[in-house]
């Protein structure tokens, strides 16, 4: 058994690996250097493993590149990741890719920026746009909401019924189909609408800035604006597809009901702000983040302590781990993509921080170790067990 943990930087990616202990780790040398790596994935349903690695370079534009022999090679072309003509706009990079079941063999999907859904249907070696989704009526808003440009960052496949998955789109809202892609619809009205940290967030906001005090954000007729708030990040439980987890712009979310309806898990933490998530992926119900203090001119960074917090009883109540981790005097930050579970028995679970450091525990987080080398800023986190 293998463990590989796939890290993506803002100057290449690197290959962590160790044997199922994950006592001892190895790290590969550079990958593509010079690419932004925005988030990779292994395929395992060929008899060959493919990675996938989605990001862009600032001369050669964006691109799902892939590899059939371990990363050693790479072939960055990417036909058909692009918007049609109509649509007036051009994808500038690929932040998400995802295989499909092992019920669709060949199927992989991909998120970008400008926020769209793109298919391919032979292991990604072309792609087509999701017409239906990136048409969507709410389009015109995706973005205008948050004030910025919108992006397509998370993919949740339900595990047994090929016809439902989920997408998030920053600042454009969480979109769920239940035939295929066919029609989706949006499934955050309730995540937000009633949470008073975005309230108080929105007055303390209004307060400091009355310059912006009648400022509404565009939204579609009939939906509370904070439906179309960013979430950050969003997993589902494969052992329990019904429930979704979400680290959100204004706190930590939990749906039991496949998205139905969310609850408010936040209290608890140190600050309702945060980028990434992390799930059990071997039965339990186990959930992790990494708050970050929050203050309208983006400091954004882990409070002095670096911190991961897990729940182990569906958000009732969180845990501070810093076992491992450093701090005091330690300022940094983790990013949507920069955390990954493993699936083994007793959980790994594995961190990396914008500055460039990647920190694994192999006792669901009790203990931490930092993993050989200092690497780019890391975008993003990913596990496979082979």
């Amino acid at each position: 058994m293998t463990v590989n943990v796939l890290v993506g930087t803002r100057k290449g990616a690197w290959i962590y690996t160790s044997d199922e202990t994950r006592r001892e780790w190895s790290v590969s040398k550079p990958i593509m250097p010079g690419w932004t790596v925005y988030h990779m994935a292994v395929d395992t349903r060929r008899a060959t493993p493919r990675i996938f690695a989605a990001g862009s370079h600032w001369a050669w534009g964006p691109m799902v590149a892939k590899s059939d022999d371990g990363g050693e090679t790479w072939d960055q072309r990417s036909p058909g990741i692009a918007f049609p003509e109509d649509m007036t706009e051009r994808v500038g990079s690929v932040w998400n890719v995802r295989p499909g079941r092992a019920s669709e063999p060949g199927v992989v999907y991909a998120g970008t920026q400008p926020a769209g859904l793109f298919k391919s249907e032979d292991w990604g070696d072309t792609w087509a746009p999701v017409e239906e989704l990136n048409r969507h009526e709410y389009r015109p808003f995706w973005g205008e909401s948050g004030g910025g440009d919108s992006a397509l960052h998370s993919i949740e496949l339900h595990p047994t019924d090929p016809q439902t998955m989920y997408v998030c789109i920053a600042t454009g809202g969480t979109y769920v189909t239940h035939d295929t892609g066919k029609t989706w619809a949006l499934c955050t009205h309730r995540v937000l609408a009633t949470n008073k940290l975005a309230k108080k967030m929105e007055d303390d906001f209004k307060e400091r800035y009355p310059q912006f005090a009648d400022y509404q954000p565009p939204v579609p007729p009939g939906v509370d604006p904070a439906a179309l708030n960013e979430m950050h990040k969003m997993r589902l439980n494969p052992s329990n597809p019904d429930v979704l987890w979400a680290q959100t712009h204004v706190g930590v979310f939990r749906s039991g009901d496949a998205s139905g309806t969310w609850d408010d898990v936040t209290e608890g933490l140190p600050s309702f702000h945060g980028f990434p998530i992390g799930v059990s992926r071997n039965g339990e119900d186990n959930a992790w983040v990494v708050p970050l203090a929050f203050e309208a001119d983006n400091f954004r960074v882990c409070d002095g302590q670096f911190a991961v917090y897990r729940t182990t009883d569906a958000g009732a109540s969180w845990q501070a781990l810093t076992e491992g981790l450093p701090g005091p005097d330690d300022f940094q930050s983790v990013y949507r993509e920069g955390m990954d579970t493993d699936g083994l028995p007793e959980e790994g679970v594995y961190v990396g921080t914008t500055n460039g450091q990647v920190y694994a525990s192999n006792n669901r987080g009790d203990s931490w170790r930092r993993l050989p080398g200092t690497l780019p800023p890391i975008l993003s986190v990913s596990v496979t067990v082979v």
